[in-house]
């Protein structure tokens, strides 16, 4: 096991932390959680542990091998940097980026220190590694972070846009009510959901939730009680591709199954969504009690709902257990309580 960070999204205090642990545990990755920084994952695992996670993260921007770690001030930086054997840059080119956190450090300016690091870094080796800003074979970077300073060695960095190119506007069929893909590929990492997995929306609208969970590799189920949506959520999927999928026309209330893994989903609510008439908080109590049977015993249910709802008691009233809950405001007169549950 090895020392690594990862840069996380600023969006939300703790969905992006939330999300990487999810993924951890989703791929059975052994991990241990060394501390707690802003937008900072650091942790010890295996370095593939890297590439999965920015594979499927949507609120992580790169991850790193770590090489320090200290106190956010010049002298603890430059003692730490002068401790690192940089031996494995010899005959290589490099570059330093150093990165800042929110408004972490603001004594500290970015480029001195990528400058100072870079020159300790070019002495160390006596000249025999050469700064190229354009295309290095490795770049050396940094975070200033809660009063700490990280460097290490860039491993890789997320496809943040790509979830732009299946942005809700590029989509053929849209709907007002529906989540950006960054969300959606969220909620299909909180349920743990796995390649190979049945993952399963029974609200599944035009098919956000369904698209983000067939590209990490699951078998996908979608369930909707309007046709329109049916009909719209099948142009989506074929749009971008996804093979392995099954959609029903049916009520989330009676549900076709006899058992589900996992379960991402966001029920109806709103001025532009539809419940056929029923009031929201008892078509999510109906929902819950019926799915409660047909969950797997490893699996899990991401769900939301407008926070006076009061989801979390309602799944716990059901028989749940709940894994972790989130808010999240979406706008001035919506904050969206987001909740893990499993059997």
């Amino acid at each position: 096991m090895e020392n690594f960070f990862l840069r996380l999204s600023c969006e939300h205090p703790s969905l992006p932390m939330a999300e990487v642990k999810a993924i951890l545990e989703a791929e059975r990755i052994p991990y241990t959680l060394n501390s707690s920084l802003p937008c900072v994952f650091r942790f010890s695992s295996l370095k593939e542990s890297i590439r999965t996670i920015l594979k499927r993260s949507s609120m992580s921007f790169f991850g790193a091998k770590e090489l320090v770690f200290c106190n956010a001030d010049y002298d603890s930086i430059i003692k730490a940097c002068r401790d690192v054997d940089w031996s494995f840059l010899n005959g290589k080119s490099f570059h330093v980026r150093v990165h800042r956190v929110l408004s972490s450090s603001a004594n500290l300016s970015t480029r001195t220190l990528e400058s100072m690091i870079g020159e300790i870094i070019y002495k160390s080796l006596n000249g025999s590694a050469r700064v190229k800003f354009d295309s290095p074979e490795e770049i050396i970077v940094g975070i200033l972070s809660g009063g700490s300073f990280l460097l290490g060695v860039l491993l890789g960095e997320s496809c943040r846009r790509d979830f732009h190119s299946r942005w809700v506007g590029n989509r053929p069929f849209i709907h007002p009510s529906s989540l950006n893909p960054i969300i959606s590929r969220l909620f299909v990492n909180l349920c743990r959901a796995r390649p190979g997995g049945l993952f399963f929306d029974p609200f599944c609208g035009f098919g956000g939730f369904l698209i983000e969970a067939a590209l990490i590799g699951c078998e996908v189920v979608g369930l909707d009680i309007d046709i329109k949506m049916i009909r719209g959520c099948l142009i989506n999927l074929r749009y971008f591709n996804i093979k392995n999928y099954n959609l029903i026309l049916g009520d989330a209330k009676h549900l076709p199954f006899k058992s589900v893994n996992f379960v991402a989903t966001d029920p109806p609510y709103g001025r532009t969504a539809s419940t056929k008439g029923m009031n929201l908080k008892n078509l999510i109590k109906c929902f819950l009690q019926d799915i409660y049977g047909l969950m797997s015993k490893d699996g899990y249910i991401c769900i939301a709902a407008p926070e006076n709802v009061d989801l979390k008691n309602i799944g716990l009233d059901v028989g749940f257990k709940l894994v972790e809950s989130h808010v999240m405001r979406v706008h001035k007169s919506l904050i969206r309580e987001i909740c893990v549950f499993k059997v």
